[in-house]
């Protein structure tokens, strides 16, 4: 150790200065430590109480890599001053007083290292005792809090009393420089300083105690989710229940001034609302509501559509037929629906008559806004209500219709037979019949009629019955035709059943629409329905194709070269998806395109680039993967795996802790922000965070998949709060980017399905049986619910290294029947006993309300709270006072 020439001249100050060396800091009076080893943050003296001067300097230097400033609430900004010296930082107080007083903590994230040091700058009196700190201050019922009585003197003797009844409150832990910690009531408190000669009482602070519910309840709703310009528009984000929430709104013309979310408390419950008086055409869109939790430190964030439209319209529409036949005294129920705005007037009528209400049963149920269903109940139909019945809704902007015909039919029934004439017979019928005259051995067929009498002559010659052998040629002929249509009919049939059973390709995600209070009936939203913008477009000359990555029996897809999407105008690789000119092919590949333009960006799923949609075969463009799915990269990197606890990348895990850390300043200055970097042709940190990634290298590690674990639940979790359903969510089809970033995609175009044995054909699809959850296997729901079940097996690929799922059941029928009884898989090679844990935690309790993505999360950090102990409690403490750099994604850029 040696000094710094301008020591000598603050000798006085020496013991008040901190430093932490690595690389060298030297500002005016630092000295140099030498760290010890593995230990990159430490400050001296050691001791852990400093003593200043009023009006005096202090400096503070910490180094390594980037570090975090935690300074007193009370601190003054325009004392405090930050100098970023390449990997150091320097924090100096200027000219401070008995304010300055309290903890200051360096935290050092990358090392997993925070140090305290407790500084005092004693007042000159008792008015200067106290450090003035906010006078409130909520607590969850369960949790311990702190009253902040920090003083500017530590040697003051110090008491905490009830303020009502003055009692001094027993067993507290008390800190000068942070306050009294324990178990409060909710009522308010007083803290009483003394020395020899004087007493002082410190300001009043109040304590109100909160129950916080472990489940939000939280409801988006809509006054009308289509309405016509100039109606007006509502949306109300309702908690029920809360603890101290804050709302945040983003929709269409968020920026314009007269439109301002309001808050409105209510008993047991607070809303916030966006009212506009009169919508227009561009209020139509996407409307966000996020709450945060500040107690739980946690978000929820529902979303609504709103479509305003220049008209009205009506459109009506039946699932059966609009011929329909009915034996005499049955029941006939004519029914239809209708989507309509604003509301339609549906009235009923027969051949052109209106219809009574009072003489027949017309019932009109209203389902949603602009949905309705009107039934028209025919009760034992006589033979006078055949005829047409006709259907009509209209409003003032449109108007709607559909005709029904109607036959009833009956028995044939004589009513009476009688001779009229000279050689007449009157045979009176009711009902379809045939009436033929019996003349000796021979038979004729004189007239058929309905429902109107008919007349037969009676003859006195008969016509010669056929000989034997006539009649048996032509029964031959009639019997050799009929069994020839019939083949050919039954052949027809055939081929277009096989035609409609023949597998197609389509893609496997789904958006939820509404989903019925016991969960059973789950509506999805078409995706023909979902907007496209053609910002997205790319030219077709801008694109290079190259190498085909992957190839099926509906397309393949196809790595590229594509220019025009950096703004430095570079080339950039990217992963091109192409599927054969067939009808159905191409749907499924333009809704696969739509559904990834409406989840918009996130780090761990493969974002869409840009799509080519005419003037040839459509493309979907995707970010490229350099390392394949993850299925083959286990597999293929399985003997480097190491069976070691290597520190975990928490990068990562700060991200989503961001919201914790919204109390923070930055002073850093060093620009963390992540997005999509189109010039590096992946979703990356920039430069002076990259070195925080995981290691590019392909040895395995226990780390690496507990991060691909933690990863993929949160891409997850990220598409559940959007209400997206994954529905083949496998190690297959996770794609490895570089520095072992892991995304989720559908990858089944880039394989032979057909010869896929992960995959079983029924009907026109293909069920990665394997993975499914039972709900969708035998009950066909998917939902986010049966992602996780899919993700419990998921994490059993990822710690076998890429085993296939349920080896020891090798036949789809033996599956079936085990997974029945309850049948889960063995614990992988590579699974820590936590972690299994966790994986049966996800299958028992899949079909629940409470087994959501949120909970799927919390259950992969698990093991990682008991490896790395230490970062969790950082990363879950609530920071006061902060410096951090914020962090920004490309979705927070785009809005």
């Amino acid at each position: 150790m040696f000094l710094h020439p301008l020591v000598g001249k603050h000798k006085k100050y020496f013991k008040e200065l901190l430093s932490v060396i690595s690389p060298v800091c030297l500002p005016a009076g630092v000295f140099l430590v030498l760290p010890k080893e593995g230990v990159s943050l430490e400050l001296q003296p050691l001791a852990s109480e400093l003593l200043l001067q009023s009006h005096s300097n202090f400096t503070v230097c910490s180094a390594w890599s980037q570090v975090k400033w935690r300074l007193p609430v009370s601190t003054p900004v325009d004392r405090v001053s930050v100098d970023n010296r390449g990997s150091s930082s320097v924090l100096q107080l200027v000219n401070v007083t008995w304010r300055n007083s309290g903890r200051y903590t360096c935290e050092e994230a990358s090392a997993d290292q925070s140090r305290d040091i407790d500084i005092f700058i004693p007042g000159r009196g008792p008015d200067e005792w106290f450090v003035p700190i906010g006078s409130g201050m909520v607590i969850k019922e369960t949790e311990e809090g702190t009253i902040p009585c920090v003083v500017s003197d530590p040697k003051l003797n110090v008491s905490l009393y009830e303020r009502a009844s003055r009692t001094q409150v027993p067993g507290m832990m008390y800190e000068p420089a942070r306050g009294f910690t324990g178990r409060l009531n909710d009522t308010s408190y007083v803290c009483v300083a003394s020395d020899r000669a004087e007493e002082r009482e410190s300001r009043v602070f109040y304590v109100f105690s909160v129950l916080v519910p472990e489940v939000m309840d939280m409801e988006l709703s809509v006054s009308s989710p289509t309405l016509k310009q100039g109606e007006v528009l509502t949306v109300n984000c309702t908690v029920r229940d809360p603890g101290v929430v804050v709302f945040s709104w983003d929709f269409p013309r968020r920026q314009v001034p007269e439109i301002e979310p309001l808050t409105d408390i209510l008993p047991n419950q607070i809303r916030s609302f966006i009212n506009i008086t009169k919508a227009t055409l561009a209020d139509s869109g996407l409307y966000v509501c996020k709450v945060l939790d500040t107690n739980q430190r946690r978000t929820v964030k529902k979303n609504i559509t709103v479509t305003v439209l220049d008209r009205g319209y009506v459109y009506l529409w039946l699932s059966g037929e609009t011929n329909l036949t009915s034996v005499l005294h049955h029941t006939v129920e004519l029914s239809v629906e209708v989507d309509a705005h604003p509301a339609p007037t549906i009235t009923w009528s027969r051949d052109n008559k209106k219809l009574a209400e009072e003489t027949t049963s017309i019932n009109t149920t209203h389902l949603t806004s602009s949905r309705y269903v009107s039934t028209l109940t025919l009760v034992q139909v006589q033979m006078h209500q055949t005829g047409s019945y006709t259907v009509t809704a209209a409003n003032e902007d449109d108007f709607g219709e559909l005709i029904f015909y109607l036959e009833v039919t009956a028995p044939p029934r004589i009513m009476s037979l009688s001779e009229v004439g000279s050689n007449t017979i009157q045979c009176v019928t009711e009902g379809k019949a045939f009436i033929k005259l019996f003349c000796g051995m021979s038979t004729e067929m004189i007239s058929e009629a309905r429902h109107l009498p008919w007349c037969l002559k009676e003859t006195q010659h008969c016509r010669p019955r056929p000989s034997l052998h006539s009649l048996l040629s032509q029964v031959t002929v009639l019997v050799v035709v009929l069994v020839l249509v019939i083949t050919a009919v039954i052949f027809f049939i055939i081929l277009i059943t096989l035609w409609r059973k023949k597998p197609r390709y389509e893609a496997h995600w789904k958006l939820i629409k509404s989903v019925s209070s016991d969960g059973k009936q789950i509506t999805y939203m078409d995706t023909e329905d979902l907007p496209y913008s053609s910002a997205w477009e790319i030219p077709r000359d801008h694109i290079v194709l190259g190498q085909v990555l992957g190839s099926g029996p509906f397309g393949r897809v196809v790595e590229a070269t594509v220019s025009g999407l950096s703004h430095s105008g570079s080339m950039v690789k990217a992963a091109v998806k192409m599927v054969k000119r067939k009808t159905e092919s191409v749907q499924s590949l333009m809704a696969e395109l739509k559904v990834l333009a409406h989840l918009g960006p996130h780090l761990n799923i493969v974002n869409l680039l840009g799509a080519c949609t005419s003037g040839g075969p459509v493309y979907l463009i995707t970010e490229f993967c350099c390392h394949g799915d993850l299925l083959s990269y286990l597999q293929r990197n399985r003997v480097t795996f190491l069976q070691v606890d290597t520190i975990i990348i928490i990068v990562y895990l700060l991200i989503s802790k961001q919201l914790q850390q919204m109390e923070t300043v930055s002073v850093t200055g060093i620009d963390t922000e992540l997005r999509v970097n189109i010039d590096n042709q992946r979703c990356s940190p920039t430069d002076q965070a990259s070195s925080l990634l995981p290691s590019d290298s392909s040895a395995l590690t226990l780390s690496d998949l507990m991060s691909f674990s933690f990863q993929i639940a949160q891409a997850m979790d990220f598409l559940s709060s959007i209400q997206c359903v994954h529905g083949d969510l496998a190690a297959r089809n996770i794609l490895v980017s570089e520095g072992k970033l892991v995304k989720v995609c559908d990858f089944g175009l880039a394989r032979d399905l057909l010869k896929d044995q992960n995959y079983i054909i029924k009907g026109n699809s293909f069920l990665p049986l394997k993975w499914m959850s039972p709900e969708s296997i035998f009950q066909k729901i998917y939902s986010s619910e049966s992602d996780v079940w899919s993700y419990g097996v998921l994490l059993w690929e990822v710690f076998s290294l890429g085993c296939n799922p349920y080896p020891d059941l090798l036949t789809t029928r033996q599956f079936l029947s085990e997974l029945k009884k309850g049948h889960r898989m063995d614990q992988p090679e590579h699974a820590p006993p936590d972690m299994y844990d966790n994986m049966q935690v996800l299958y028992k309790g899949h079909n629940t309300a409470n087994n959501t993505w949120g909970q799927a999360n919390l259950l992969t950090l698990k093991p990682v709270e008991i490896l790395y102990k230490q970062t969790i409690k950082i990363l879950d403490r609530k920071p006061e006072g902060y410096l951090h750099c914020n962090i920004l994604t490309k979705h927070h850029l785009l809005r």
